[in-house]
């Protein structure tokens, strides 16, 4: 089990009118992230229903982007659906996250099977990935034929965790929530209270705040490969967010809302770790610049197929080549100064 550390918050990330500063109770405040260490048990089995999906929500805020992600557990006329999440696929588009939580006494692979078909027919069309939260054991077996059935369904992506893997994604993503609500902090019961605490919860250890930042980078534009053939429009909004997100620690969506905050990258006590995302902002903004100066040229122009949904664009060479070398550049930087913290993200 992975240690989770005590804090007390001294500010906000991401705050404009002065420094970062998470102080444990022992040391005096500063700009950097400090930590002390208690561990705390889980035992999913004494949580209420609604205590459990508190806890699972808050866990997916921390794992990924998401465009949008509701609770719908609350009420009863939900017809099934636990929470429904809305994120980008492999090729930047949206796509459809159903999760189910099932802390039942025994997880059955009947239970699991109705669960599935129940999210499914909730549906318009069937959605890109389901996720079923266990809190106890789930064989491998059961597992496969959940993956089966789904496949049926045709859903894309089929999870089930166990409470032990559950634990597992809780305690490396959302330590700082762990130790919240074991320490008798109750996490919020309405769906927007929930989203704003996880938003202003600082991160408990250095490895989750490097979690954090690591998730700039999950994303398709900076995973894709860049050939003769991309889309530029998600490409050039993702290198402004992460730019953004790594000199003030507020991440925001193409229309300036925010979707997170994260640690600047001067907040991090390790200096080669603050100086390598201070080195991988600097190249983001070269790429970036680069991205424009094609762009001006018509070295980078949209395609001729006159669909106005269209977003690919033609990219001439050498631009193709330059802007993959840049972009790898940059991405070397963040994951060589992240890797110190324990993050193999990308």
């Amino acid at each position: 089990m992975n240690n989770v550390a005590s804090y007390k918050r001294a500010n906000r990330w991401g705050k404009p009118s002065g420094p970062i500063s998470i102080m444990s109770t022992s040391k005096p405040s500063n700009s950097k992230l400090t930590f002390t260490r208690t561990v705390h048990p889980i035992q999913f089995k004494n949580l209420s229903g609604r205590e459990f999906e508190r806890m699972v929500f808050a866990t997916l805020l921390r794992m990924r982007a998401w465009r949008s992600l509701n609770w719908h557990g609350q009420t009863g006329g939900d017809k099934g659906r636990d929470i429904i999440g809305v994120c980008e696929d492999e090729y930047g588009n949206e796509a459809t996250v159903v999760v189910a939580c099932a802390n039942w006494q025994k997880f059955t692979l009947a239970k699991a099977k109705k669960d599935i078909g129940r999210l499914t027919s909730t549906q318009a069309t069937p959605p890109h990935e389901v996720i079923v939260i266990a809190g106890g054991d789930v064989s491998a077996e059961t597992k496969d034929k959940c993956e089966v059935y789904a496949d049926s369904k045709k859903i894309k992506i089929c999870q089930v965790w166990s409470g032990s893997e559950f634990e597992e994604h809780l305690r490396f993503h959302a330590p700082s929530v762990l130790n919240r609500f074991f320490n008798g902090d109750e996490l919020p019961d309405d769906e927007t209270q929930l989203h704003q605490f996880i938003l202003e919860l600082d991160p408990a250890t250095e490895k989750e705040a490097g979690l954090l930042v690591a998730r700039l980078f999950n994303r398709p534009a900076f995973q894709t490969p860049i050939h003769g053939e991309s889309s530029m429009p998600a490409f050039r909004q993702a290198i402004a967010d992460t730019i953004g997100a790594l000199n003030t620690g507020i991440w925001r969506d193409r229309e300036g809302a925010i979707i997170s905050r994260v640690p600047r990258s001067d907040a991090f006590p390790d200096t080669r770790v603050s100086t390598g995302l201070a080195s991988c902002s600097r190249k983001l903004n070269e790429l970036r610049m680069t991205l424009d100066e094609g762009i001006k040229a018509n070295a980078i122009r949209p395609c001729e197929c006159k669909n106005p949904l269209c977003r690919t664009h033609i990219i001439d060479p050498p631009y193709d080549q330059r802007l993959e070398q840049e972009r790898g550049d940059a991405l070397r930087q963040a994951s060589d100064a992240l890797a110190l913290l324990g993050v193999q993200q990308f």
